[in-house]
Formats: structure tokens, sequence, C-alpha cells
């Protein structure tokens, strides 16, 4: 009976790190790129006494946090400010932490120091992975390849003037992860190089890539399977309690 509840037990703890999952799914459903987290890679690890395995289970995971890389819908804002990668590539941006990452959130703006930011307010970083610094501008254009391009106050109208590239790439894409901090990198910190091979669409947004039905209906199941194993742990505890009767029974 202690397998059938040790069982139980470790499929409940289980169900923390996916209830996890599907709350902050859910809670980044209107945010611009976002990648849908997966369920963590783990296992089931067995204690063990006098090298003899136990009934007593308890999970085991990675600390890789994989996602979703399928490409959520394209919006279509009309802003120039507003960017959306069109391939399955990513752009660079360096967070508070000032660890360099990737991203596809496309909602830019021009910060106080005049430089490229996203919309929680990320630094966009160019092909040589430096800030993207602008100059005073009444339009602003980026083209398909990433080429920042502002007209000047006082130039002649279509006279533009270049602002850098915004950097990109689409390699080592199977090598991503989530970092701690929720953004994209390598699994050891890192990220790849620039090869710009991003495309982009000017006055566009990639919306999230959660579906809402999908993580509701997960939601709705996990919460059956958590009862299931509730009534199993019940029906442990009644058979051991079955079990002592008989045992005290008298011969």
């Amino acid at each position: 009976m202690d397998r059938l509840a040790q069982t139980a037990l470790s499929a409940i703890r289980q169900m923390q790190d996916l209830k996890y999952d599907l709350a902050h799914n859910l809670a980044n459903v209107n945010v611009p790129g976002f990648r849908r987290d997966l369920p963590n890679e783990g296992n089931a690890g067995f204690l063990e006494t006098l090298n003899q395995k136990s009934a007593k289970v308890l999970p085991l995971e990675t600390d890789t946090r994989f996602f979703s890389s399928e490409m959520g819908r394209l919006e279509n804002t009309g802003l120039e400010t507003d960017v959306a990668v069109l391939n399955d590539g990513y752009f660079y941006i360096q967070p508070p932490n000032g660890q360099i990452a990737l991203s596809r959130r496309g909602d830019f703006s021009v910060d106080a120091l005049n430089q490229l930011v996203n919309g929680v307010g990320d630094l966009v970083l160019s092909d040589g992975l430096a800030p993207i610094v602008l100059p005073p501008f009444t339009n602003i254009s980026i083209t398909d390849i990433g080429e920042v391009l502002v007209q000047q106050p006082g130039a002649p109208i279509g006279e533009l003037t270049s602002a850098g590239f915004i950097g990109s790439t689409t390699s080592e894409l199977d090598q991503l992860t989530k970092s701690l901090d929720g953004n994209i990198r390598k699994s050891d910190g890192t990220v790849p190089n620039p090869d710009q091979t991003g495309k982009f669409g000017q006055g566009f947004l990639e919306a999230s890539n959660v579906n809402t039905i999908e993580e509701l209906v997960r939601n709705i199941d996990m919460q059956r399977q958590f009862e299931i194993n509730v009534k199993l742990i019940k029906k442990a505890s009644d058979l051991d309690s079955a079990s002592t009767k008989l045992m005290n029974l008298p011969t």
C-alpha cells in the first residue's frame, strides 16, 4: 500500500511545476513575442536501503527550461516602432542585469538616452552587440534586414541616416533554453554569435504563442489528475486500515 501512496504523492509533486508553468504562460499571454514554457524533463528516483529499492519515489527533473518555438500570430499595428521577426530568428537584448539574451519582443521605443529599447526597457543591441543610439529624428524606418534608418530634422525628405543594424541570429536555435530570469540564452548562459539572418517586418508585432484555450484545458485536466491521486492516497490509507484490522483478529 505504501508503494501506491508514494506513487500518487510523486505525481502530485510533479504537478506543482506543471501548475506553475500553466500560470506563467497564462500570465504572459498578452506579452509580444513571448515563448510558451514547456515542462521540465524529468524522471523518478527510488530511495535505497541496504542496496534494496523501496517504494519511496522522488520526482527528478533537470534545471533546463525548454520553451515552444512555434511562431505567434502577426498583428498589424501600423506603428513605425513596432517590429516583428518574420522567420525563426531572434534579435539581441541587454536586460538590466547586463547579461545579453535573445528576444522576439518587438514593441520598441526610445528611452531618455535615445537608445532603442523594448517594452520592458531592455536595450536592443546592434550587430556588434552594442546599444543602438538614435540621433534626433522625425521618422524611423527599419528594413527587412534590420537596418535602422531615421529622418533627421532639417534633412531633405527621403534623405535617411543609418543608425546601425539590429543584431540577429538564426544559428544554434536547438541549444536555446530559458534562463532563471526568463530570458532566452544557451544552456551555458551565452548566446550565439550574430549572423544577421533575421528578417524583420516594420509595423507588425508577433503575439505570444500561448494558446489560452489549450492552457485552460490542460489546467482542467491537471485538476482531475490531482483529484484522482488524492483518491488513490485515501484508498491506500483505507487498505492499510483494513489490513491492520485483519492482523488484529484473534487466531
